[in-house]
């Protein structure tokens, strides 16, 4: 007799859970003024909005180049007192912004959070009589650079990169032993570092 009645509830609280939505999108609100933003760092969900009020003229919000999303609130210019400008975050990541006229106020905003453990797998180096191919795959979007050590030195900047499979190659090298560092920084501005060492002859 017990368990049939709290059948009922239980089937209940079963429908209420399956058709309740995961995230209802916020408007988060950040002001500008006195030279700064407030609150200058926010932690909100994918999906979600931040809306600046320029509390006073004579400034803009503009994302720092080489993140997953970018956004300028006026333009090349800058926003009137009393205006606003909002973006919305869809894409996951720790994305750092400023004033481009007033450099030193800057601003934070994560969106989410980083579910990948491991940014970089299959890192591998084979050689090519004076060259050298650099493999490796992204489990996530990253900014790559490679340094090289050695009788020729180089350093390869390949900005940010999609995930999946990549490779380059470094050419003209002179005859001695190499260490290369690949760093491998994600859009939550995490950094991994893979290492090698080869010899050319």
């Amino acid at each position: 007799m017990r368990s049939s009645r709290l059948v009922l509830p239980l089937a209940v609280l079963l429908s209420l859970a399956v058709a309740a939505p995961a995230h209802a999108a916020v408007d988060w609100g950040t002001t500008v003024v006195d030279f700064s933003f407030r609150p200058s760092e926010q932690d909100i969900a994918v999906g979600d909005s931040v809306t600046w009020t320029f509390g006073e003229g004579g400034h803009n919000s503009t994302s720092v180049a080489g993140q997953p999303d970018s956004w300028r609130s006026a333009g090349g210019g800058t926003n009137p007192v009393g205006d606003t400008f909002t973006h919305t975050f869809d894409t996951p990541g720790l994305y750092q912004y400023l004033c481009t006229v007033h450099p030193f106020m800057k601003g934070e905003i994560q969106a989410g959070t980083d579910a990948v453990i491991d940014s970089i797998d299959a890192f591998k180096t084979r050689r090519f009589g004076r060259r050298v191919r650099i493999g490796f795959k992204l489990n996530e979007p990253a900014k790559v650079t490679y340094r090289l050590r050695g009788p020729s030195r180089r350093t390869v900047k390949l900005g940010r990169l999609a995930t999946g499979r990549h490779g380059f190659t470094v050419r003209r090298l002179k005859p001695g032993t190499y260490r290369g560092v690949l760093t491998v920084v994600d859009d939550f501005d995490n950094k991994i570092t893979q290492k090698n060492s080869f010899v050319i002859r």
